[in-house]
């Protein structure tokens, strides 16, 4: 997507919020226009910090547990794209951050990107160190973020590009 597309859809959305606002205004006031866009922000804030601390509580379990925490790191950048639309004012933009900050329409969102998306990590595999896999998946349902299998050895990991290879830490 070139700059002149970039800018052209951030002045056309920009415009269409004003014209949001200014209709809602025109209805109820700006007043109140303005009292639900502050109103609105806070609630965000307040919902941010609560989902905030609630994903990466989950993103340390399953990386304790030794599990790739991807829902929660896709989790995390929604919650992050939600917050900041919540505090830019606007209605538009405020119906679209409280999608990506309430639980269930972000975990649902979240679950649609995992599926649709390609996946990048890094995992350990047993005698080997670690392996770098890149995977695009198209499988449509399964769940890209589950144990993948492995061969006979332990040592390749199926499907994807695979770079296996030993890390050692040196102390200085």
């Amino acid at each position: 997507m070139g700059f002149g597309r970039v800018f052209f859809f951030i002045f056309g959305f920009a415009l269409l919020e004003v014209l949001v606002l200014a209709q809602v205004a025109g209805t109820i006031g700006w007043p109140i226009t303005i009292l639900a866009t502050v109103i609105t922000a806070l609630l965000g804030s307040y919902l941010f910090r609560r989902q905030g601390l609630d994903t990466w509580v989950r993103l340390n379990q399953r990386m304790q547990q030794g599990e790739m925490p991807g829902q929660e790191m896709v989790e995390g950048m929604m919650l992050l794209l939600g917050g900041a639309l919540l505090i830019t004012p606007g209605f538009i933009t405020d119906t679209v951050g409280f999608a990506l900050l309430l639980p269930a329409s972000r975990r649902w969102m979240a679950n649609k990107v995992i599926q649709k998306g390609s996946l990048q990590s890094f995992t350990t595999v047993k005698g080997a160190g670690f392996a770098y896999t890149r995977t695009h998946y198209t499988n449509g349902g399964s769940n890209p973020f589950q144990q993948r299998p492995t061969s006979n050895d332990d040592r390749t990991i199926t499907g994807g590009d695979t770079i296996e290879g030993e890390s050692h830490r040196t102390d200085q």
